[in-house]
């Protein structure tokens, strides 16, 4: 068919020609410029490297499009995003979480995979869960595609823990006095080293919150337990032991993977993609949950990776979805899952030989699959990024800035309420 497809154009072409004749006999004809898609991410690294080879395949692949990859930083990144596009100057695609389109549906500027995806390539490869998560919107219309699955869980210097005959902590009382021990230890000996960090402030505010037995963001979409006296307490206890040298909540390299491996800390809490950003430095590391309120609800948030797209126009929104859908296949989601050491929401994946060998092999995966039975999404609402933005800078201006606890999440409340009415 396409050999007669060709011959076909091949006589039209010439037929024009003579009788066009002298009119034309230069030739004019050129070839069709591809649609430019832009795709906007913080992935660095190896990460990074698994993004270009993707697009690089995809656009080999076809002729009509052309997707234009972006790194940006980490720093603000959705605000960022949120500026441009609503000002008409974002990109097609962003590599966010699925609540990231809840805050442009109403606008109509979120793009509906639906629209271009059958259910082979996305609904029926996932769980009820994931789909539930990629449609919870206002429309209920495909927003966002969840690409990976990931989590906070705790990485620890093995030699470290065996020195001093620690176990594992499983509290967050487990882990400061643990922190106290490595930290005091070493000290004695003339080693300058800090117990814990957290990569991710607004994950443990979170998680401490849901751990107490209070709210984030209630079911009536407010913020009202952020102020609750279990929760300043708490926050206080933090801030003891960041003025004690044991916790410091936020590392001046911005991630503690580097300075962890470094041996500047006994132990950290960051995502489980981040396994593979870390060279330990003459030591061993082994992996743990994330700890607990002691006696409280067990709790750890589950981060969703998804692509979102932005509505732009016909034929730039169809090669949006064209690229969202190759990103997706197993081809590609297996390597970037080794690479970007997260667990996959594909079935066909799942089930592969090379995927079990890879989780089985790590173990990140293991300290994340170990609190699958209590870790939940952080929950999709309008105003859902000025809440994060409010309660990061509000343990940050308790913690390191020293003001009072609870006029600080009083200051963040009331922020995150307005955004959550509008």
């Amino acid at each position: 068919m396409k050999k007669l497809l060709k011959v076909l154009i091949v006589a039209l072409a010439a037929f024009m020609l003579v009788a066009c004749a002298g009119n034309n006999a230069g030739g004019n004809d050129k070839p069709a410029e591809k649609t430019q898609v832009t795709f906007w991410h913080t992935l660095t690294d190896h990460d990074e490297e698994m993004v270009q080879e993707i697009v690089e395949k995809f656009n080999a692949s076809q002729d009509q499009y052309e997707v234009v990859q972006l790194t940006q930083p980490l720093e603000g990144f959705e605000a960022k995003v949120y500026e441009a596009v609503t000002n008409g100057t974002g990109p097609s695609l962003v590599w966010l979480y699925p609540g990231t389109a809840t805050e442009y549906v109403d606008e109509g500027f979120s793009l509906d995979f639906g629209q271009y995806l059958t259910d082979a390539e996305y609904k029926d490869r996932v769980s009820d869960g994931v789909y539930a998560a990629s449609t919870d919107y206002s429309d209920g219309k495909l927003h966002a595609l969840v690409c990976t699955l990931t989590g906070s869980i705790m990485f620890y210097n093995k030699e470290l823990l065996e020195k001093y005959n620690l176990e594992i902590p499983q509290t967050w009382d487990d882990l400061y006095n643990a922190c106290k021990t490595v930290v005091d230890g070493e000290k004695a000996e003339g080693k300058d080293i800090i117990g814990f960090g957290p990569d991710s402030v607004d994950v443990v505010g979170i998680d401490v919150l849901y751990q107490l037995g209070l709210s984030y963001i209630d079911d009536n979409n407010t913020a009202n337990d952020w102020t609750d006296p279990k929760f300043v307490e708490w926050i206080d206890w933090w801030k003891n032991a960041e003025a004690e040298g044991y916790f410091k909540l936020v590392d001046d390299a911005g991630y503690h993977s580097g300075p962890f491996g470094n041996v500047q800390y006994f132990c950290y809490m960051g995502s489980s993609a981040g396994m593979n950003y870390i060279t330990p430095n003459g030591f061993t590391i082994v992996t743990g949950p994330v700890p607990q309120v002691a006696g409280g609800r067990k709790y750890n948030e589950l981060t969703a990776r998804a692509l979102v797209g932005f509505t732009k126009d016909e034929t730039t929104d169809a090669g949006a979805a064209a690229f969202a859908s190759y990103f997706t296949q197993a081809e590609n989601n297996l390597p970037f899952c080794q690479k970007y050491s997260a667990s996959t929401p594909f079935k066909d994946v799942e089930t592969s030989d090379v995927y079990k060998e890879y989780f089985n092999g790590s173990v990140a995966q293991q300290a994340f699959a170990s609190m699958l039975d209590y870790m939940y999404a952080r929950k999709a609402v309008v105003g859902q990024t000025a809440c994060k933005e409010a309660i990061m800078q509000a343990l940050r201006t308790a913690i390191i800035a020293g003001e009072d606890t609870a006029t600080a999440l009083a200051s963040a409340q009331a922020q995150a309420n307005a955004a959550l009415s509008e």
